[in-house]
């Protein structure tokens, strides 16, 4: 059974009936007196031993455990501990005179807002120097500053710190955009990969194997593996939600790549063949009629609730049950009321996975 954590209250209580249990004649409880505030600081002593005690206790359980206590659990049950933040990568259009040089390792500069919306500098350094040919040409450059907030959109203007000679001050982000920039991997996704490797242990290769060998790879958020291709061989698809956040989560060819990599020098050589494949975005698309409260911030929270439900519930053939459906728009903050009439919605094959598409609201 749990143990009871008492309240500051009843701390006080206990060290005022001591006082009076061991001390004839003396009375704690007498507002202002000598007595009552030695005994209230010394139960303010004890409830914080309490609180520590209650929080070492969660702390000690690797489902709970938090910061350094869940990075020590981490580094007994998985090799690699916690995945690092990883810098953004990609090219950078640059202009100026024929003839100029923009050197390897000059920095740019921009600004992009971080997980807690706050404005902050973002550096880049030039990884292969570029000659201009003519009026312009592209330099490959990767951030300084690790982590998703790296990651910037095609078109976004970065500006040079110190400017070459005869190069325009601002460079463009060329196609795709600048990505693979992944935070540092959060307490709650540790400790998921550390219960599941405790629950699953390692068997040399089974499904689950793959799974969390996927998963340890920076910026891979869900993964699932499979024997699609026949007896021998084993498919392993995976999302990478945060660092290809402009391509739905899907990975794109280099981390496919990146990944097949990792799981080659894991997996077993029995294996006749371990395909690394991206999952086929299929798209949820809904219609929710008569919503009460119809505001843009309600409709943007039925947004969210479906999001999180596919992230959490979506696999590829996985179906999605229309009751999911209808209890992810129930819940939305805001919302009273609505009409909505929908279908289990079925993968249409193995690797297809369900992903929020269009909401239309009548």
């Amino acid at each position: 059974m749990p143990w009871p954590l008492p309240l500051l209250r009843d701390r006080r209580r206990q060290v005022r009936d001591d006082i009076g249990q061991h001390l004839p004649g003396a009375d704690a409880s007498q507002p202002n007196s000598v007595l009552r505030v030695i005994g209230d600081a010394q139960a303010a002593l004890a409830h914080d031993n309490d609180q520590h005690l209650a929080w070492l206790a969660r702390m000690m359980m690797p489902d709970t455990a938090e910061g350094d206590y869940a990075e020590r659990w981490a580094g007994i049950w998985l090799p690699q501990g916690r995945k690092p933040a990883t810098a953004a990568s990609g090219v950078l259009t640059v202009t100026g005179s024929v003839g100029a040089i923009v050197p390897t390792g000059a920095e740019l500069v921009t600004t992009a807002t971080d997980a807690f919306g706050l404005r902050r500098e973002v550096r880049y350094e030039v990884v292969s120097g570029v000659t201009l040919a003519g009026a312009s040409g592209t330099v490959s450059v990767w951030a300084l500053t690790p982590g998703a907030i790296g990651n910037l959109d095609e078109g976004a203007l970065l500006s040079f710190v110190d400017v070459p000679d005869d190069i325009d001050g601002q460079a463009t982000v060329a196609a795709p955009g600048l990505a693979g920039g992944a935070d540092i991997e959060t307490d709650p996704d540790l400790v998921a990969r550390t219960i599941a490797r405790i629950q699953q242990p390692a068997h040399g290769g089974a499904a689950h194997d793959y799974v969390q060998w996927a998963l340890e790879v920076p910026g891979v958020t869900r993964a699932w593996a499979k024997s699609e291709m026949g007896v021998g061989t084993v498919t392993v698809r995976f999302m990478m939600d945060e660092v290809r956040a402009g391509f739905g989560g899907l990975p794109q060819s280099e981390d496919l790549d990146l990944v097949a990599a990792y799981l080659t020098a894991l997996r077993p050589v029995t294996v006749a063949q371990a395909y690394v494949l991206a999952p086929t975005a299929q798209a949820l698309n809904i219609t929710i009629d008569d919503l009460v409260s119809d505001t843009p911030e309600v409709r943007a929270n039925i947004a969210l609730e479906l999001s999180e439900m596919l992230r959490a519930r979506a696999a590829p053939g996985q179906m999605i049950y229309a009751s999911w459906i209808r209890e992810s728009v129930s819940a939305a903050t805001g919302e009273d009321h609505h009409d909505l009439t929908v279908s289990n919605v079925a993968a249409t094959n193995l690797g297809h996975l369900i992903v929020p598409g269009t909401i239309t609201f009548t």
